[in-house]
């Protein structure tokens, strides 16, 4: 594994072991509690886009992105298909894993979208980062001259697809934090895989 990769696998793996760490202290509480203030069902229309947000960011609904994504991509190399789906598999594998090995309740709060299972970390967090992360990724090195609309536009869509689950009041800002961190770490792999893959990225 490359210096870079390793590095943001590590980084990932680090913040995730320091917001585990953090459970059950003031400091977690002290951030969950402003992040929920701040978002918690601030407004009809920010409630109505999390609903869709959350359809969406789903385990169907995630998985079925990267499956078009990937198919459509598919010119890039096994990177991009079966690479795609394969990695949204993998994230809400190893989210269940972490899920029910933690075992955290949810938040309190009234949930305004039905949920399963317990709150850490973010499965919907883990999976906008891996798959808008993998597909910025992808997209990027097949037309490098939209690199940066590209790179603005995944970064946009990891950020509301784990917020989201905030102004629904379904988790906790540090699930959220935790599921990008996890979610960093596998596309980590994931780069890793596509520098060692034939691949065929540019146009």
């Amino acid at each position: 594994m490359s210096l870079r990769h390793l590095g943001l696998a590590t980084g990932g793996l680090v913040v995730f072991l320091l917001v585990l760490a953090a459970l059950g202290t003031p400091l977690q509480h002290g951030f969950d509690a402003t992040l929920s203030q701040w978002l918690y069902a601030r407004q009809p229309f920010m409630v109505t886009l999390a609903l869709l947000l959350g359809w969406a960011g789903s385990f169907w609904g995630s998985l079925s992105t990267a499956l078009l994504a990937g198919w459509l991509l598919r010119g890039a190399g096994r990177i991009a298909w079966p690479g795609l789906p394969l990695l949204l598999i993998a994230s809400w594998l190893v989210n269940a894993a972490i899920k029910f090995g933690v075992n955290r309740p949810r938040p309190t709060l009234d949930h305004l979208m039905s949920v399963h299972g317990p709150s850490f970390p973010s499965g919907h967090a883990m999976a906008a980062m891996t798959l808008f992360g993998a597909l910025g990724w992808l997209a990027a090195h097949r037309w490098p001259h939209c690199r940066v609309a590209i790179a603005l536009a995944a970064t946009a869509l990891v950020l509301a697809g784990g917020l989201a689950r905030l102004v629904l009041g379904v988790h906790y800002g540090s699930d959220v934090l935790a599921g990008y961190a996890v979610g960093t770490a596998l596309l980590a792999a994931y780069f890793h895989l596509g520098a060692r893959m034939p691949t065929r990225l540019h146009p």
